[in-house]
């Protein structure tokens, strides 16, 4: 009896955490909005090839405001991040989770390789700007970031039409468009197809600084490729680490069997809400239309990264 209460209590203060996160990243349900217009790449500029030197994933209340951003394009210009709500609670949980330590790790590296190309005619000031995102193949040592290091796109990523924006004051703004994205999840690799994706960074020619990206999960995406990620780097550090299995168990292993399983995630009443899709990105036909039809249909993430010059070759170069 004495457990139960300890871990009920344990819980609703998560469920608190949890709800006020969400309270601060959006207030109320956001209007009808007009579809989106075509997205135009531009015909001319000088590109600009760089590699993340960091990937930050949120997970704290804070991290998940500062790397949120508005994926639906609500008239209200209201930040979305419910995946940055779902680490915090984790984290929360047990707080020796080494989720940014693992991804650090990874890119570091040069396990985890995510390039840019910035394509612009002038990078201070430009209306048209295009962003591509390419994944990286993994480098035989460990990259300097100085510059000098050389890549190669992965062939076999897809290759994504780039996100169309404007630089003002070298500050770039851009989307809706898609992204092909490869992240670690406690040292679980996850590739995941984001729609609505917003990106906003400060451009340099000596790389970029306080970028965000921003994008939705179809339910599909997040519990297919998401969770699992999740549910094995969780066992992982279960096995390796009791502080943390003592901590994590108690609250997300529901038939007490030593093992965190993506149905357990998904049926948990501390994470129900986070895990819950908070962003109605397409129509009923299917196709991305944001705010059109009430369906709440995607999951937002949000992530932040910072990025340096690079040498690689990529497609249309």
């Amino acid at each position: 009896m004495k457990m139960t209460t300890v871990v009920s209590t344990a819980s609703a203060g998560l469920i608190v955490l949890f709800l006020a996160a969400c309270s601060a990243l959006r207030s109320a349900p956001p209007a009808t909005q007009p579809a989106p217009t075509a997205q135009v790449t531009p015909a001319t500029g000088v590109q600009y090839h760089f590699v993340n030197s960091k990937l930050q994933v949120p997970t704290t209340r804070a991290e998940t405001q500062t790397f949120a951003l508005n994926v639906d394009g609500d008239l209200k210009n209201q930040p979305d991040n419910m995946f940055g709500g779902l680490l915090t609670l984790l984290t929360s949980a047990a707080p020796g989770l080494q989720l940014q330590a693992n991804m650090d790790q990874a890119v570091n590296a040069g396990q985890l390789v995510s390039l840019h190309v910035v394509k612009a005619d002038d990078p201070l000031n430009d209306q048209s700007v295009s962003w591509s995102m390419f994944q990286g193949q993994q480098t035989q040592s460990a990259p300097g970031f100085d510059g000098s290091d050389k890549f190669a796109v992965d062939p076999a990523s897809p290759t994504i039409p780039p996100v169309i924006g404007s630089l003002t004051n070298g500050h770039f703004s851009g989307g809706p468009g898609t992204a092909h994205l490869q992240i670690l999840l406690l040292g679980q690799p996850a590739e995941v197809n984001l729609i609505g994706v917003r990106l906003e960074a400060d451009v340099s020619a000596k790389g970029c600084t306080n970028g965000k990206l921003g994008g939705g999960l179809s339910v599909d995406e997040f519990r297919g490729r998401l969770l699992p990620a999740i549910a094995d780097g969780l066992n992982q550090t279960i096995k390796a680490d009791k502080a943390a299995a003592d901590a994590i168990l108690p609250v997300l292993d529901s038939n007490h069997d030593g093992t965190i399983t993506v149905q357990e995630l998904e049926n948990n009443p501390v994470l129900l809400l986070a895990i819950s899709p908070d962003l109605d990105l397409l129509d009923a036909s299917g196709k991305f239309n944001p705010g059109q039809d009430g369906v709440k249909d995607a999951y937002s993430v949000g992530l932040g990264f910072t990025c340096v010059p690079a040498a690689f070759s990529a497609p249309g170069d």
